[in-house]
């Protein structure tokens, strides 16, 4: 893919990589629309960049997703990348977590990308060329008790994509995966003892993360693995 001149829609993009998602592919010319469910995230992502579209939209909420469909699609007719990020990370033990936050977790990491594919590609299909990203996660390719539900959850929306991508083999769509390592803006946060752990982890900057994927993607390449991810599913295959 070109990505230049393309209309792209980024779910969870006000903050972190979605938010750098949205920069630098605004910055290669294309219209970029950015969605989130914090309205003070997306209040302020209104003021300082005001060149992007922001959107509210809860994507675990099909009627939520199917309402702003009818909406960017009629705004935004040449809609052709949908970039599938919004995720939530938490530091759960079994032991004494609420089954609310464990569903939230599940619906928002591997419902809403399925929702909002599920509801966005009979438009994507019709596209000349267009693409379906979805961000996962290195640790997606073994157990990370320390976020049980999130590395659950990505590994799911990694099959998900594999299978979607045959299914969609003789579409005009392109799917695409990236899995991210620890960034400089990570989204784990646990007691003091789990933070250090975790800490030993290296980060990769997040700029890196995103241009990444865009050269990946630019290239063709389905999968991209920046950083430590292509080890992290190394050491995965190794302890199953």
């Amino acid at each position: 893919m070109r990505l230049r001149q393309d209309t792209i829609l980024i779910t969870g993009g006000t903050s972190g990589i979605g938010l750098e998602l949205a920069e630098q592919l605004s910055a290669r010319g294309n219209t970029v629309i950015v969605t989130g469910r914090n309205q003070e995230r997306l209040r302020r992502t209104r003021e300082s960049h005001p060149y992007l579209q922001a959107y509210s939209v809860e994507v675990t909420d099909l009627a939520s997703i199917e309402s702003f469909h009818r909406h960017v699609v009629a705004d935004f007719p040449t809609l052709d990348v949908l970039i599938n990020n919004a995720g939530l990370m938490q530091n759960i033990y079994f032991k004494s977590a609420s089954a609310e936050g464990v569903a939230d977790e599940v619906a928002v990491n591997l419902t809403g990308p399925i929702l909002m594919t599920q509801v966005f590609l009979p438009h994507l299909i019709r596209q000349p060329e267009s693409a379906i990203v979805n961000v996962t996660s290195g640790i997606a390719y073994f157990a990370f008790d320390k976020a049980p539900i999130y590395s659950a959850s990505k590994l799911g929306l990694h099959s998900y994509t594999q299978t979607l991508r045959k299914q969609l083999a003789d579409t005009s769509v392109k799917v695409f995966e990236l899995a991210p390592p620890r960034t400089t803006k990570p989204m784990f946060s646990g007691s003091e003892a789990d933070n250090r752990e975790v800490d030993r982890i290296p980060k990769m900057p997040i700029s890196q993360v995103v241009s990444a994927l865009i050269t990946g993607m630019t290239r063709d390449r389905h999968e991209i693995l920046p950083g430590m991810s292509k080890l992290l599913r190394v050491m995965g295959k190794i302890r199953l």
